[in-house]
């Protein structure tokens, strides 16, 4: 059975930063589940909701998680979109399969990362909405919308972080947490 890794979160939550930090500290692979299904769709993932909708977006996601969650490889650490846990039956997948860490950075800090990096405008569910107002108001607003209706998934994680740590402390969260390598 596999243990894989895999880090949840609004976006902005530091799941692909983290999750390279963590793939190199454990020595496994880290797979981007957005670029997994970048590449299989040939095309963006505005273009995927641009023709197909949300839908359509969260069908090729769910699929993707579970190809990802059954390969007969070593253990990865995978870092999830933000709706990833919440749609389907990718929670039971995700819980099935691995150690789930959710990374619940208190939303300000995410409008803020968000607003100053300008990835905004990248992310479908949040770009629509930045158009509206400011920036860090519009996200600040949207993200806790979304956290609201995210939480209950969230919640299931195994371990729950908050905070800037570093691989090395995180993975002693883990280890503690009941995370085996």
């Amino acid at each position: 059975m596999p243990n894989h890794l895999y880090l949840i979160g609004l976006p902005g939550s530091g799941k692909t930063t983290l999750g390279r930090q963590l793939a190199a500290h454990y020595g496994r692979a880290f797979v981007d589940l957005d670029d997994v299904l970048v590449a299989a769709a040939g095309q963006s993932i505005p273009a995927i909701f641009a023709a197909e909708g949300e839908a359509g977006f969260r069908a090729r996601e769910a699929a993707a998680l579970a190809a990802l969650a059954e390969h007969a490889g070593p253990p990865l650490v995978v870092a999830t979109g933000g709706g990833t846990p919440c749609f389907h039956d990718n929670l039971a997948v995700l819980r099935r399969t691995g150690f789930v860490l959710w990374l619940a950075v208190p939303v300000p800090e995410l409008a803020r990362r968000l607003a100053a990096t300008g990835q905004a405008a990248a992310r479908p569910l949040l770009a629509a909405t930045a158009a509206e107002q400011s920036p860090e108001t519009a996200l600040l607003a949207h993200l806790t919308r979304t956290l609201a209706a995210r939480e209950e998934f969230y919640a299931q994680a195994h371990l729950h972080h908050s905070g800037a740590a570093s691989a090395a402390e995180v993975a002693a969260a883990l280890a503690a947490a009941g995370f085996r390598p």
